[in-house]
């Protein structure tokens, strides 16, 4: 007989991100339990049929006594959370022999070495996919999905502002990087967690994952590339917009200083300036793979998510 997935715990389910994991759980044909960690304080509202917990993120014990009968937990927390609440959950993880953890990731490559040690918040996660083996109790899955696309670009991460008509290209702009809508990268967690724990025929399943790496991507792109789309959603031409360009590795060196001066913001020079440097690993695609079809994901439509991109920017 098939085993899949039946009790999922989640971290961080009303985040940016969470909220679209939980939503895309909740839609899953598995119809999961979903158990949402909460700190006592919280007033954060969660979706019907979610079942929450509150418990104190500094208290592993109690953190475990939640955990108890969960076949996975989910963890999604802000790049600036202490270290201490990621790596609690994961400790209580093992203490409540949940089989599966999916640590922090949902970023960028974390299996590109040189991308790694180049970048700080990326190097910190190893420690905590490491813990998990340690521990021995539990698998990791990691879930690699390159900077948000629709967040980014209304971030300005891109470096297109639609209402300046303004572009500002990483070098000449014509690197390629994998990007993945908000909501395809929460439906590829529920996605993953709804294959069978293991399959004889040959079939996806998550012991293919385990202690591994899943690669989704909505489209393999270059800024250039996205300008274009940009101004065919603006009715536009280059001669409408103010075009410029910095060295990728000046704006490296930019954000570095910036982490130097206590600017914590300096790491997305540091992050989105290696994403964009040729051969960093920022277009995993032609490298690792994607595993967008054995998850059975739908394909995204680039000129569309562009146009609601362009939509949403000008009306802010």
């Amino acid at each position: 007989m098939v085993e899949y997935i039946k009790n999922i715990a989640i971290l961080g389910a009303t985040g940016n991100f969470g909220t679209h994991v939980t939503a895309a759980l909740l839609k899953s044909e598995r119809k999961q339990h979903i158990t949402a960690l909460s700190r006592p304080d919280s007033k954060a509202s969660f979706p019907a049929g979610v079942t929450v917990k509150k418990v104190d993120y500094g208290d592993v014990d109690a953190i475990a006594q939640v955990l108890q009968g969960q076949d996975a937990v989910i963890i999604i927390v802000p790049f600036t959370a202490s270290d201490d609440v990621q790596m609690n959950v994961i400790e209580a993880a093992a203490k409540a022999n949940v089989p599966w953890v999916l640590p922090n990731e949902y970023g960028s490559d974390t299996g590109h070495k040189e991308l790694v040690k180049a970048v700080p918040t990326m190097d910190q996660k190893t420690q905590f996919r490491e813990r998990v083996e340690e521990l021995g109790r539990s698998s990791w899955i990691g879930m690699i999905t390159n900077p948000w696309f629709d967040m980014s670009f209304a971030m300005g991460f891109y470096g297109i502002n639609v209402k300046d008509r303004t572009a500002s290209f990483f070098g000449d702009g014509g690197v390629r990087i994998n990007t993945t809508v908000l909501s395809t990268a929460g439906r590829s967690v529920a996605a993953l967690l709804s294959l069978p724990v293991s399959t004889t025929d040959g079939k996806p399943s998550l012991s293919d994952y385990k202690n591994k790496n899943v690669y989704v991507s909505s489209f393999n792109m270059t800024q250039r590339e996205l300008l274009e789309e940009v101004q065919t959603a603006t009715q536009t031409t280059d001669s409408d917009w103010k075009v410029s360009s910095r060295p990728v590795d000046e704006v490296i060196v930019d954000g570095h200083a910036r982490l130097k001066q206590g600017d914590f913001m300096g790491m997305i020079n540091v992050l989105l300036g290696n994403t964009f440097k040729a051969g960093m690993g920022g277009e995993y695609e032609s490298t690792k793979g994607l595993d967008n079809q054995k998850l059975g994901l739908p394909k995204d439509d680039f000129r569309a998510e562009v146009g609601k991109a362009v939509k949403t920017a000008s009306a802010q």
